[in-house]
């Protein structure tokens, strides 16, 4: 089905799919890469040059592990004018040692780093990986159509008022909402890696301390993704799906039954518009090799199909001489009120043109507070 699909009083033509966003952003959206600038002047010691091997993204076929890019600026090696020029105005007090600043993707537009500080193993530690990233990427594997991630401010009131309305409204849509009936020829295009009967729909809340050390620059990625995020003292909601897409924030009372069945229904409904950067949101950097995790979610469902017939699972072994890829992750805790898609058959209807922009673009919202 041919849409025509208006962005930014743009008409583009792009092919419509009835596979869910959230599905369809899980088997071909990859994650931006982030730009990971290292500042430096001479050469490096034989410790930092370790390091610097360490957090080197492992090169996959379509992306990167982290989704990253590294650029070394050494600042006695005449190095890019434009980089000399930003480090002029941004560097330290202390500037004689290795400095590293973290951009977001080129995709966003946005020039500041959402984090920077001196290029050693501890401050790093949780810079590319941490738990509720690696939890986060369990579930999405585990089936959850989309993680929430709540980021506490630090009232307690405030936290666990936010808490609960995430809480009872995102059990009442994994009992409510219905998935787009699936297309043969979305299925036939491989648009779905695995077998309609199960793709289920079910949301889950991931909640963040203000304080927790383990997430700070989790939150930097989060807080840092619109200007003024960081200027509320309020609970702040992301729904992340897909490969680790986070949508546009949800921001106190802006926390509503009505904004969070807004971005729910968006995510569940038709990928109308099939070009990633053409929808909502930022990708969130990670650690995951998401074709892994979508393999091994495949495997273990396929394994469920085949232990339901009484047939036994076809045990698989490779061996590669490829540099070893970080693990992927195993699946996490299931999705909340998930639900088996009622249209689990594929059905043939004639295709009818739609117009369908995605309601959140150019979409930000700030409740009252």
């Amino acid at each position: 089905m041919l849409a025509a699909i208006l962005i930014l009083g743009t008409p583009i033509l792009v092919w419509a799919c009835s596979v869910p966003v959230f599905r369809y952003a899980l088997e071909l959206w990859p994650p931006d890469e982030y730009e990971v600038v290292l500042f430096h002047q001479g050469s490096l010691t034989e410790e930092q040059k370790l390091l610097l091997e360490k957090i080197k993204p492992i090169e996959l076929e379509n992306v990167s592990v982290p989704n990253m890019r590294i650029h070394e600026v050494d600042l006695k090696a005449d190095p890019d004018p434009r980089w000399v020029k930003w480090w002029e105005k941004n560097k330290p007090k202390e500037s004689s040692e290795p400095w590293l600043a973290v951009f977001y993707p080129a995709s966003t537009l946005k020039i500041t780093p959402l984090w920077a500080g001196p290029f050693t193993e501890t401050s790093l530690n949780k810079t590319f990986q941490s738990p509720a990233r690696q939890q986060l990427a369990k579930r999405l594997q585990g089936g959850d159509s989309a993680v929430w991630v709540l980021l506490e401010c630090g009232n307690k009131e405030k936290d666990q008022a936010t808490k609960k309305i995430l809480e009872d409204r995102l059990v009442h849509l994994g009992k409510t909402l219905k998935m787009p009936e699936l297309k043969a020829q979305d299925v036939q295009a491989g648009y779905l890696s695995i077998r309609p009967e199960d793709l289920k729909l079910g949301f889950s809340l991931l909640t963040i301390s203000a304080d927790d050390p383990n997430e700070q620059v989790f939150r930097e990625i989060l807080l840092n993704s619109e200007d003024d995020l960081k200027d509320y003292d309020e609970p702040i909601a992301f729904a992340v799906f897909g490969r680790g897409r986070a949508m546009p924030a949800l921001v106190g009372k802006g926390i509503n039954n009505d904004m969070i069945d807004d971005a729910c229904t968006f995510l569940s409904g038709p990928c109308s518009c099939q070009v990633k950067r053409q929808n909502p949101g930022f990708d969130i950097l990670t650690s995951v090799n998401w074709d892994e995790l979508l393999e091994e979610q495949i495997k273990k469902l396929d394994d469920q199909a085949l232990a339901q017939t009484g047939t036994p699972a076809l045990t698989e072994t490779t061996t590669s001489s490829k540099k070893e890829s970080p693990s992927s992750v195993s699946t996490g805790p299931p999705a909340v009120n998930s639900e088996k898609n009622p249209s689990a058959q594929p059905a043939e209807n004639k295709a009818k043109p739609v117009a369908t922009p995605s309601p959140f673009l150019g979409w930000v919202i700030w409740g009252p507070v």
